[in-house]
């Protein structure tokens, strides 16, 4: 599966010290995904929607994580990944 640049920016949104700027796991994805515009965003869902649906293991996840080069790393990967799916529009 290709994973798209737009994916790769919005991992990269969750930088060293911006969960400093919340208090909870979606506000710090909202966070995120306002760095992104709504066409961009759309495409991350289409990413996500496609790539969850495969259930791939956790370690396919966190690989798929690690290589858009994320300023953070989460214990529960489908979560986080899941969280972000589910706050864009």
């Amino acid at each position: 599966m290709v994973v798209p640049d737009e994916f790769d920016h919005v991992v990269e949104c969750f930088y060293q010290g911006s969960s400093a700027e919340v208090s909870t796991m979606e506000e710090w994805v909202a966070l995120a995904l306002r760095c992104s515009n709504k066409q961009d965003q759309a495409v991350v869902k289409r990413f996500l929607q496609e790539l969850l649906a495969q259930n791939p293991t956790d370690a396919e996840l966190q690989r798929i994580w690690n290589d858009a080069e994320p300023g953070y790393c989460f214990d529960n990967i489908r979560g986080v990944l899941t969280l972000i799916r589910d706050a864009i529009e």
